[in-house]
């Protein structure tokens, strides 16, 4: 980790230290996410939005809301802002008339398409190490995601005893 990043920072394992490189390596993503968003004209969280939308499988905003671990009422103004850009529309679920789905249009698949292309060209760091290299660390971070993606062990309720008066 470089001097600075977090001053003062003293590792407490080498899980530590590798998370805190890991951390570091998306140093420039913000930056990287603010840039593509502003240049396709939406704000970092539309953008992002938009990413997150199959044009192969329209969703419900509810279901949006679930794949972005969020409150629905959270999507309500991205998706709104993608609607009025032209980049979605809301049409009626057609198994369920109750439900209204996000329907990525032609243009909103195009910015779309470029958005990801912006988002995740590589950073220098990743494209100027070896084939190996990149094999081996693909093959780590695979295993830490689908470690990270197990559902947690249930957790057992404690109840507290009820108090007779």
């Amino acid at each position: 980790m470089s001097e600075g990043f977090v001053p003062g920072l003293r590792y407490r394992s080498r899980a530590h230290e590798l998370w805190a490189l890991v951390v570091e390596s998306f140093r420039g993503w913000e930056e990287r996410v603010n840039e593509a968003a502003a240049h396709a004209g939406l704000s970092p969280v539309s953008a992002w939005t938009l990413v997150q939308l199959d044009p192969d499988n329209p969703i419900s905003q509810k279901e949006l809301a679930a794949l972005l671990h969020c409150n629905p009422s959270t999507v309500v103004d991205p998706t709104d802002r993608l609607e009025k850009s032209g980049l979605v529309i809301r049409q009626t679920n057609p198994s369920d008339r109750r439900v209204n789905v996000l329907v990525v249009t032609a243009e909103g698949k195009r910015v779309r398409d470029e958005l990801i292309r912006r988002l995740f060209e590589p950073p220098e760091s990743f494209r100027g190490m070896s084939a190996g290299e990149q094999d081996r660390f693909r093959d780590v971070m695979l295993a830490a995601v689908a470690s990270d993606r197990r559902p947690a062990p249930a957790r057992r309720s404690v109840r507290k005893p009820v108090r007779s008066k």
